[in-house]
């Protein structure tokens, strides 16, 4: 007949059970092992969630200077900082409505313009410096090919500042100087060889620097607004919006 067992040895073994040293060891091992691999692919989230807002914010900006040129019945440009925005003030676009060329922001005494600040990883880029890429792939997608064989109908503006939308809510273009006249027609050749004289469209690239990531945001001579995503696998631009 087997013994009882005393009260001091069941406490014993109930002291006895649980995880050892060499157990939880092996735990924090895998756990460190999961977030190491979980790391680049949090980090690529993150940055694609940067270029993704920054893109839609632009756009947006956008639609507020043609709104509001609409609703004034005035010319509003939309002014841009490329590459790293000052630090005062920290902007990377604004609504210019006074056309001093700059974003009146955060600046005592200055009226306040509808800006955007974005990540500072994100920048505007100046226009084809550096090239974005395959501008052949997103320029067949947006712009109207309705001209025959060769479809120069549409010329891009080739400078580093944003469109003005005027009172009926297109864009169009001036020199990047107060009270200039603003055209709705290019004035000289087009970057693609086309003639003077065409409506004139809108591009502006947005990248991220750390990734290499790139955006652009369009306005057709229509004056609509579209966001653009470039894939890196099949070397095309895709619409966001």
């Amino acid at each position: 007949m087997p013994l009882a067992e005393s009260p001091s040895f069941r406490m014993s073994r109930r002291r006895q059970s649980g995880f050892s040293l060499i157990e939880l060891l092996i735990v924090i091992a895998i756990a460190m092992i999961l977030m190491a691999m979980a790391s680049p692919l949090v980090r690529n989230v993150i940055s694609t969630y940067r270029l993704r807002t920054a893109g839609s914010d632009y756009a947006n900006l956008m639609q507020t200077a043609r709104m509001r040129a609409v609703q004034d019945d005035q010319y509003y440009p939309v002014w841009i900082n490329a590459g790293a925005p000052p630090l005062a003030p920290n902007s990377n676009a604004c609504v210019d409505f006074n056309a001093n060329s700059a974003c009146d922001w955060g600046v005592a005494g200055a009226v306040a313009e509808p800006a955007v600040a974005f990540h500072p990883a994100v920048q505007i880029q100046p226009f084809q410096a550096p090239a974005a890429p395959n501008l052949i792939n997103l320029r067949g997608q947006y712009l109207p090919n309705t001209c025959g064989a060769n479809g120069a109908c549409v010329d891009v503006n080739p400078n580093a500042w944003g469109p003005t939308f005027g009172p009926r809510g297109l864009p169009c273009w001036a020199p990047a100087a107060a009270n200039a006249t603003c055209t709705f027609l290019s004035g000289t050749a087009g970057i693609n060889g086309s003639p003077a004289g065409l409506p004139t469209a809108f591009e502006t690239y947005v990248q991220n620097i750390q990734t290499g990531a790139w955006e652009a945001v369009t306005v057709s001579p229509a004056g609509r607004v579209r966001v653009w995503s470039y894939n890196t696998t099949t070397l095309t631009w895709a619409a966001l919006n």
